[in-house]
């Protein structure tokens, strides 16, 4: 799971944010804040891994803002002026969200911070989930496809079916927004695995996935994303 803080003058601004990210099942939005200082406060006692920033606030600039957090979070830029676009990637922030943005490029944005911090962990390549009293390594590279059952799940990989205790939901945050995407209430398939989408539903080898209503647009919004 991811964590983020949103800082903006406007309450507006706020509240869009704050519906993207129900959205999301891997990102957790902390705070939001509309007084730039009480949002360092905040972070200084509260580390988050992602802040969405506006630039323009009456009392401080979104860069001189920066400044005042001690190890500084991902930064993603949320602002209705352009012209900073350049000074924003001088300062090695993830992305730049002019506004009014819409959820598939806020989707776009936050998939680049999950990467950057998929990409900062040397074990990234593999995990390990609980099984009876072992644990087992997963590379996610091996993973077809994943199958909730109530509280257990089953990773179905390249040398077989493990079976987790643990939720659709949990597993998801452990994932890759990259690789890994949801398309129905107990699937998430590996997009590197997927042989075609016809009719509604996934291939995958010998194996045929329904897309569910609830997720076929963000599914494919990320599809098409791929693309680009």
């Amino acid at each position: 799971m991811m964590n983020c803080i949103a800082i903006d003058d406007e309450p507006r601004a706020l509240d869009i944010i704050k519906s993207h990210v129900s959205r999301i099942d891997f990102l957790e939005l902390k705070e939001v804040f509309v007084d730039p200082f009480k949002a360092v406060s905040y972070v200084r006692e509260n580390p988050v891994d992602m802040i969405l920033l506006d630039i323009n606030m009456p009392d401080i600039d979104g860069f001189d803002l920066l400044k005042h957090f001690g190890k500084k979070p991902l930064i993603i830029f949320t602002t209705a002026h352009s012209e900073y676009a350049l000074q924003s990637y001088e300062v090695e922030a993830v992305d730049y969200l002019l506004k009014p943005f819409d959820f598939s490029r806020f989707l776009m944005a936050i998939t680049k911070a999950q990467d950057k911090i998929t990409q900062s962990n040397p074990l990234s390549d593999f995990f390990f989930v609980n099984v009876g009293h072992q644990k087992k390594k997963i590379k996610y590279n091996n993973i077809h496809y994943i199958e909730g059952e109530g509280n257990y799940v089953n990773y179905y990989t390249e040398s077989g079916k493990v079976m987790v205790r643990s939720t659709i939901k949990e597993t998801l945050s452990l994932l890759p927004s990259s690789t890994f995407v949801q398309i129905h209430r107990s699937y998430i398939v590996a997009l590197p695995w997927i042989d075609k989408i016809e009719d509604n539903h996934v291939h995958i080898l010998d194996t045929e996935i329904s897309i569910s209503a609830t997720y076929k647009d963000n599914f494919m919004r990320v599809i098409d994303s791929l693309n680009k």
